[in-house]
């Protein structure tokens, strides 16, 4: 048999407090001018700034998908869905906020994620889900992905700036 809700619970809240760890350090590590440096330049060109936005929303986005999926709603994502634009979107709302802001966002958003984590049951891990790139999944595996996708970020920033020692 597999291991049991709150066995997988502890597992994801330790990776998501890891990978939150490991974004802070590396957030905390940048300097005033590392935060206009691009790290992206794949269609717009992201700032260090831009991508800690980015990550800002990506967590709060991601709990509102996973809450309609809990509540028994579709979890398809509407067909004019473009994963792009909306990234686009949570990074051009970012840029009038500052860091600080953004890590507020971040911190409320783990605490609705914890609580949310805290009340799931086995069932509800495996409940079916959707997310924007990984397709068709379960609710504990976006779980996974939300820790996956900060630390691979904060992968991103030391690489792009430099700071490849940064939160290793």
């Amino acid at each position: 048999m597999g291991e049991s809700a709150s066995g997988r619970k502890a597992a994801l809240r330790d990776e998501l407090a890891r990978a939150r760890a490991t974004w802070l350090e590396t957030v905390g590590s940048l300097s005033e001018a590392d935060l206009s440096r691009p790290v992206f330049s794949e269609g717009s060109t992201w700032t260090a700034k831009d991508l800690i936005g980015h990550v800002a929303y990506a967590e709060g986005g991601m709990l509102r998908t996973l809450r309609g999926s809990l509540a028994a709603e579709p979890t398809r994502l509407p067909p004019d869905f473009d994963l792009d634009r909306w990234n686009e979107g949570t990074v051009r709302r970012a840029r009038e906020q500052s860091v600080a802001q953004l890590l507020a966002r971040m911190e409320e958003s783990r605490r609705e994620c914890a609580a949310l984590l805290d009340s799931l049951d086995d069932a509800d891990l495996d409940r079916p889900t959707v997310h924007p790139s990984a397709g068709e999944t379960t609710v504990g595996n976006v779980l996974s992905i939300i820790a996956r996708h900060e630390r691979g970020h904060a992968q991103d920033l030391r690489a792009a700036l430099g700071a490849a020692g940064a939160g290793a």
